[in-house]
């Protein structure tokens, strides 16, 4: 018979309200952030005008602050070791999005999840919660479709059409937010994080391009006036290309995602996987017994 749980490790009784608002007010920073990163060639215009807005900034500002004051008077909640609440206070802080999933009052090992409070990471935990979110995924992810056709359909003449651009462009940051928004869920809800993102290394890909090309563009705004016309012209054509390659990860993904949903199609392919690793493994154990046939006898 297994021991109780000690209370240190179980989440504070009444946080169930004030992580519902808390998750509301990280989606909204997510949101917010999802809205002004470049997705794709389209709505540029929308997202300069967004990102040097007054308001933006100061909303920005004051849900990250808000965040981070809850985060910190959510230390004094929590009955783990210090080192454990800093630490989550500094992820937090840094990435306010993860405010979705954790809180500095509640212990490590635990995960709040929408409808059913806070559940204990794991595998049962995070099967579940891949499971649920399997169908609503795969509904997001084929939203690149008509995205495609639209860009492909329009070509050089979209920014002559502003409102099919911004149709184009909040569509995509619904993808980017919602793939962002499970990636942090699953990787909270998984011990193994390091695996999970090697295996997940295309859902990263989603993730990041976006961000890595809104810095770029940050960049090249502050430094604009030391640039030469063709270091410019090489500037957009690493934006279309990161355009192309956003697109690219989010078509492999729901190849991968309509594989999953037809069970033998997908058990062919983790089989397939299964005895490449098999014919590996046999191959590094015959290097070993190799290797050890060579030391000298003593």
């Amino acid at each position: 018979m297994s021991a109780p749980e000690t209370p240190a490790l179980m989440p504070p009784p009444a946080t169930g309200l004030r992580q519902s608002l808390m998750l509301i007010v990280a989606l909204a920073f997510l949101t917010l952030v999802g809205i002004v990163l470049p997705h794709g060639d389209s709505g540029e215009s929308f997202r300069e005008s967004l990102r040097l807005h007054p308001w933006f900034g100061w909303a920005l500002l004051a849900l990250w602050g808000l965040i981070g004051l809850e985060s910190l008077a959510g230390l004094f909640a929590a009955k783990d070791a210090w080192s454990a609440r800093l630490k989550r206070l500094m992820l937090i802080t840094l990435i306010p999005p993860l405010r979705m999933t954790m809180a500095t009052g509640t212990a490590n090992g635990w995960l709040w999840i929408p409808r059913a409070g806070w559940r204990r990471t794991g595998p049962a935990t995070s099967e579940k919660l891949e499971q649920k979110l399997a169908l609503p995924m795969v509904f997001l992810t084929l939203l690149v479709l008509p995205v495609l056709g639209a860009e492909l359909g329009a070509g050089e003449a979209l920014e002559s059409r502003p409102r099919l651009a911004l149709a184009i462009h909040l569509t995509t940051c619904l993808i980017w937010i919602g793939f962002t928004a499970e990636f942090i869920w699953m990787l909270s809800a998984t011990p193994n994080k390091l695996a999970y993102c090697q295996k997940h290394w295309i859902n990263l890909v989603i993730i990041l391009l976006p961000i890595v090309a809104f810095l770029r563009v940050l960049n090249m705004f502050r430094f604009a006036r030391f640039f030469r016309a063709g270091k410019l012209l090489r500037a957009y054509r690493l934006r279309t290309l990161q355009s192309r390659l956003w697109r690219l990860a989010l078509l492999f993904n729901l190849i991968e995602r309509l594989q999953q949903r037809n069970p033998e199609k997908y058990c062919a392919g983790l089989e397939k996987k299964i005895g490449e690793l098999e014919t590996e493994l046999v191959r590094l154990k015959d290097k070993l017994d190799t290797f050890r046939s060579r030391e000298p006898v003593k």
